[in-house]
């Protein structure tokens, strides 16, 4: 038996028995216990090891409870912890976009605020956007599958987003993507927010 099937196998085997010896070996595999490695990352995503360790045992969390078994999941645990560094490290460079604002009391002690010139307004109304966004897929895969919402997640962050890409990505044929995006769509509504597919595409 190789790792991947490993750890797939340990992943079931706890979501069934709930036992912390087994949690504690998934977390031993994926997780580790460099927390200098953290700490790089952290860096890389301007922030720090405890935060970044946070990001990705959180991350793991998540995982195990939507993990169906249908892909290996050593390469679902990838793809969804690259999508939340991908949000934290957007969010840390907004953040920091913003330059400490200062006060200068004029005569009728008005409060005077100035903003950074590098703060990038293109950039902060597609961050804002792509937040209503995942709201709003969030909301339509409520109650879906662990299959579905795993898919809508490959579509969000794929750089080719097609059925067919996505499919083979999962290692099923393409149908089952459509089928899936089919039973998204039924809850979407076209007149309120236009077509679904704007909604499934990465900024």
């Amino acid at each position: 038996m190789n790792e991947k099937q490993k750890l797939n196998n340990l992943v079931v085997s706890f979501k069934a028995s709930r036992k912390d010896e087994t949690f504690n070996e998934i977390h031993a595999i994926v997780i580790g216990s460099n927390f200098r490695k953290y700490e790089k990352i952290g860096e890389s995503l301007r922030s720090d090891g405890h935060e970044a360790l946070a990001l990705y045992e959180d991350t793991l969390i998540r995982c195990i409870e939507s993990y169906d078994g249908a892909r290996d999941f050593e390469n679902y645990f990838n793809l969804c912890v690259k999508s939340k560094r991908s949000n934290l490290y957007r969010n840390k460079k907004l953040r920091n976009s913003y330059e400490d604002y200062s006060v200068n009391d004029s005569d009728e002690n008005a409060a005077t605020f100035e903003i950074v010139d590098s703060f990038d307004l293109e950039e902060y109304a597609l961050s804002t956007k792509k937040t209503d966004q995942l709201a709003l897929i969030g909301f339509l895969v409520e109650g879906a599958d662990a299959t579905t919402k795993a898919i809508v997640e490959a579509f969000l962050h794929h750089p080719n987003p097609t059925a067919t890409a996505i499919a083979n990505e999962f290692g099923f044929h393409h149908s089952k993507v459509t089928r899936a995006l089919n039973r998204l769509a039924a809850k979407f509504s076209t007149k309120q927010y236009g077509n679904y597919h704007d909604y499934l595409v990465a900024l």
